[in-house]
This record gives C-alpha cells, sequence and structure tokens, in this order.
C-alpha cells in the first residue's frame, strides 16, 4: 500500500486570458472551457475520490486560468468541506477584490500568483499581454486585503534571474508567505524557450541559499530544483531549517500527482506520461496500482543520478530527465555536479535516534491537521523533544510549543505551500 499523496495540481481548464510564451500546458484564449474538460458534475466527483485516497491534502487548483472556470467558487467550498485543503493557482489579473473575498469565503487557503520580473517590460513580454504586470500587482494587493495567504511564484529565465534581490524585496513588500523560484522544464510551449545553462542553474540554486539565510523571515524555495537538498547539505531522512525530510526533493508520483482538464492523471504536470484516467479508473486504483508510478517510487534512477551521492535525497528531477529522452527515469541532465573522488552512491541509512511516543490525546490533535503539514510538524516537535531530553509528546507539550510555530503556520496554512509543488501560472 503506496503513502496517500499529500499534494494534488488539478489543471481545471485549459482556458487562458494571457498568452505566456513557457506554458507548460498550452493553454488558448476561448470564450467557454473545451467540451472534453471534466464537467463540473465530474470534477465534484472527482474532490469526493481525493477526499478518500488523499485525506487532507493539499489541493491546487490551477490552470490555464483557474479564474475563467466558472464553477470555481463550488470547487472550492467542495473540496474545503471534504477536508481538502484548496488553493488557487493563477496568474493574478482577473483577481478583483470581489472575487478574491468570495474565493476565501469558499474556503480557499492561499493564492500563488505569478510575477516574473520587477520590470514590467519583461513580465508583460513573457505573458503576451501589455499591462499584466499592473493587473497582477493589483491581483495580490486583493488578495492581500481579504485576508488570503499569497505565494509570489517566478519562472528564472537568463534574462530575470537577476532580478532575485529585488523580485524578493517585492514579495516582503506585499507581505508574501512565500516567494516561489521555478525552473524551467522545457514542456508544451516552454520548449520554444532557452532553459538556464547547467552552471547558472548550480549559481542561481546558491544565490537563492543565500538569499534564504539574509531572510529568514519569508520562505524562499526553489522549484523544479532538486540539487537544493545537495546545495543545503540534506542527505535522506534529514530535515532542517524548515526543509522536510521529503521538500524540495522530487515528490512526482510517491506523494504528488496531477489531474490534466480531461481527467488523466500524471506524476506531475511537466510530465506528460499518463497513469491513467478518471473517466475510466478510480483515482485509488490508479494511485495503488498504477505501473508509471511504481518505477518513480521503487526503481532508482539511471545514468550519473544513480551513481551520484547524493540519488536519494536529491534523485534528480523526473521531469527533465523524461523532455530530454522520453525515460522517467533516466539522468538528469541539467546537473552539472560531479561526486567527490571515492564518493559512494547514497543508501537509505535510518536515523540513529532515540524514538519518540506520542499519548493517544496527543496523537488525536496531530491526526487533525491538514496532511500536508502534518509530517513537518510531527517532525519537529519530535525534534524539539528530543532537544529536551524528551521520550514523549503530550497535548500540553504540543500546546506549550504552539506560539511561534504552531500557530503560525496553520494560521497562514498557504505559507507551506512554499515547500511544495505550486505550478506557475
Amino acid at each position: 500500500m503506496s503513502a496517500a499523496p499529500i499534494v494534488i495540481s488539478w489543471n481545471l481548464t485549459r482556458l487562458c486570458n494571457l498568452a505566456c510564451d513557457h506554458c507548460y500546458l498550452d493553454a488558448v484564449s476561448r470564450k467557454r472551457e473545451a467540451p472534453d474538460e471534466l464537467r463540473t458534475e465530474e470534477a465534484l466527483g472527482v474532490i469526493d475520490q481525493l477526499a478518500e485516497t488523499a485525506p487532507g491534502a493539499m489541493l491546487i487548483l490551477t490552470g490555464g486560468e483557474p479564474l475563467l472556470r466558472r464553477d470555481l467558487v463550488d470547487l472550492v467550498r467542495a473540496a474545503s468541506r471534504n477536508g481538502l485543503m484548496p488553493v488557487v493557482g493563477t496568474n493574478g489579473t482577473l483577481l478583483s477584490a470581489e472575487r478574491a473575498r468570495m474565493l476565501k469565503d469558499a474556503g480557499v487557503a492561499g493564492v500563488g500568483i505569478s510575477l516574473d520580473s520587477a520590470n514590467p517590460g519583461f513580465h508583460d513580454r513573457l505573458r503576451g499581454v501589455a499591462g499584466a504586470w499592473q493587473r497582477t500587482v493589483e491581483g495580490i494587493e486583493a488578495a492581500r486585503d481579504a485576508g488570503l495567504a499569497i505565494l509570489m511564484q517566478t519562472t528564472l529565465f537568463e534574462e530575470n534571474r537577476h532580478e532575485l534581490p529585488a523580485m524578493t524585496d517585492i514579495a516582503e513588500r506585499f507581505g508574501a508567505m512565500a516567494f516561489n523560484l521555478f525552473f524551467l522544464v522545457c514542456t508544451g510551449r516552454g520548449v520554444t524557450q532557452t532553459d538556464l545553462s547547467a552552471e547558472t542553474y548550480e549559481e542561481t540554486l546558491r544565490e537563492i541559499d543565500r538569499l534564504q539565510r539574509e531572510r529568514p523571515s519569508l520562505k524562499i524555495r526553489a522549484r523544479c530544483a532538486p540539487y537544493m537538498r545537495r546545495i543545503e547539505g540534506l542527505r535522506a531522512g534529514e530535515s532542517r531549517d524548515g526543509y522536510a525530510e521529503w521538500s524540495s526533493a522530487c515528490l512526482a508520483g510517491r506523494r504528488y500527482f496531477r489531474i490534466t482538464p480531461q481527467g488523466y492523471v500524471t506524476p506531475c504536470p511537466y510530465i506528460p506520461a499518463v497513469a491513467g484516467s478518471l473517466r475510466m479508473q478510480t483515482l485509488n486504483e490508479i494511485w495503488q496500482r498504477s505501473p508509471l508510478f511504481a518505477r518513480l517510487r521503487d526503481e532508482l534512477p539511471g545514468g550519473k543520478c544513480g551513481a551520484c551521492d547524493y540519488r536519494l535525497s536529491c534523485g534528480g528531477c523526473r521531469a527533465r530527465a523524461h523532455a530530454a529522452g522520453g525515460d522517467i527515469m533516466a539522468e538528469d541532465p541539467k546537473c552539472s555536479y560531479t561526486p567527490p573522488a571515492g564518493a559512494e552512491p547514497e543508501t537509505r541509512i535510518e536515523a540513529v535516534t532515540p524514538p519518540i511516543a506520542w499519548t493517544p490525546e496527543a496523537r488525536d490533535r496531530l491526526t487533525r491537521i491538514p496532511a500536508f503539514l502534518r509530517e513537518r510538524i510531527r517532525a519537529r516537535l519530535e525534534e524539539r523533544a528530543r532537544a529536551q531530553g524528551l521520550s514523549e509528546i503530550n497535548a500540553e507539550f504540543m500546546a506549550a510549543h504552539r506560539p511561534g510555530f504552531l500557530t503560525g503556520t496553520l494560521h497562514h496554512a498557504g505559507a507551506v505551500i512554499a515547500d511544495e509543488q505550486i505550478q506557475d501560472k
């Protein structure tokens, strides 16, 4: 039995009001949703299945542009009532004050909004519509005023990677919970774009790491960049400074998947290979029995990734491997790392740490926390208990460590999206 998913990305529609050069979905401008996209009744049925297969998971509702989906509020409300944590990934240009309030009232925890430059000109050229930058900024302000957690998102290119400090300033000015930096995977219309070189990729990751250390109050995270665990020196099973054991490494097919507008299930938005169809199979059947997912969970990567001393803690980007040669388990062609002489391929070594028991009341409280937060909170509470020489966590210990940790994390649950896989729109 495979572990339950903790994050799901759902491309609700290919309909979009922009024409972004790098769109992985190859979204299009039209008046109505395409006839092959999941209808409202089908989508509500999928939400019921998600609640069963992935209880408490974060559900990222994106597109295209999800605000063009006329039943978005109904889907958000259904997801929230089913115990999921709905989040909307949007370009922000259609997010008025009224719509932001409607989403908040329906149960949206936060919004991921894309802003690709401090320079309106570059953003507008990339997004294919004049004035997009200003309208996106207005959307961010509307979300903030409605009380939605904001995650600012930027896709990195050679033209804007030098703007990282300026973009971080903007994220802080808008009160963003997190700043997500996406490294391009050349799929969809993205195949027309020039990706960063492997050397530039590495240099940019080190710049992101430096910024995070300089500005600890803002979560600054690299997305589609499993090498960040190597930059941080984190081995398999290790966590530190907000990086959970699984954070930043590729979760595709292991704790994460994507649903297309037509109901196909794929390992992630950048991997078009299909694991199954929700119009023909149940979600649980796809999640548990898909040969594609089995490969991602059970096989070691090939090539240099399979021989690497970070092959478990990093493992490379499976989407880049697939895009480069069609083999989802091949080596990641963007990694420039060479293991030191004599380094052995990484093997999973269970940490030798004293076990921490949980009282029934404490465990019950833990199970009421959304799934995508639960593992992080459990790990950090156990870490604090060990530091105090304790062998058991009870409800009083949880309450004592709530200020500044649990309270802030749960109140701004959307901030944790920074460590997951919200896809840039």
